[in-house]
């Protein structure tokens, strides 16, 4: 008997534009964004799975992709996937050698039922040089609001959240989607209410803050976003 290899991912409805594929754990793969608008779609990040690939693939309208980050598991299905544009930060440009980079705030204007785009840099411990997307009530912001890991530590950069907490508060929408997150979608003012938490846990004359000792794991990230 052949062997039946799954080529399909389960795509998940957020609402009649948008849909997204959620992250895997083997492999490591990021959760991917589909933007409907008339006469393209707009994809937030391309994954490292084969079923996303595939997904990707299966689009028929033109395709307007934009990598949150240069990471592997956000980018790597750029080698089997094709696109008419591609949106990347300067940083992410150095390690992908393609696309165009997004220096200022792009904005696709609001067309008949379809929301306003906007790409927008996001300041992040993560990973230098991230972009967000916003279509509606969603900011999809990636891994731009977690931590960096350095020698199997978790830390932020002081000055860094400061700004991406002011970012995330000038946001207007409800929820953020936060890839590699369990249920993906959170409300904004639960994620801001976690960020400022870390961030007033600071130490005076410290320009870091460990977070390995905090209420940052992911199971408990579950449980604390509980609805």
């Amino acid at each position: 008997m052949a062997i039946q290899i799954k080529m399909t991912a389960d795509i998940i409805e957020l609402n009649e534009n948008i849909s997204y594929i959620a992250a895997t754990k083997n492999p490591l793969s990021s959760d991917v964004v589909f933007i409907r608008r008339r006469d393209c779609v707009w994809v937030y990040d391309v994954g490292a799975c084969k079923e996303t690939a595939h997904e990707i693939e299966s689009i028929f309208k033109k395709k307007k992709v934009v990598l949150s980050h240069f990471h592997p598991d956000h980018v790597w299905n750029l080698i089997c996937t094709t696109r008419s544009e591609l949106y990347v930060s300067e940083n992410t440009r150095k390690y992908v050698k393609q696309g165009t980079i997004v220096e200022k705030e792009l904005v696709v204007p609001a067309e008949e039922k379809f929301p306003e785009i906007k790409v927008f840099e996001v300041p992040s411990c993560h990973a230098k040089g991230c972009l967000g997307l916003i279509c509606g009530d969603y900011a999809f912001l990636g891994d731009a609001t977690y931590a960096q890991e350095k020698f199997g530590k978790r830390f932020y950069n002081v000055q860094i959240l400061k700004e991406l907490i002011e970012c995330i508060e000038n946001l207007d929408v409800q929820f953020l989607g936060l890839s590699h997150s369990r249920s993906f979608v959170h409300k904004k003012e639960d994620i801001l209410g976690l960020l400022n938490a870390i961030y007033n846990s600071r130490e005076k004359g410290k320009n870091e803050i460990s977070v390995d000792n905090f209420f940052y794991d992911d199971e408990l990230l579950e449980d604390e976003f509980e609805e």
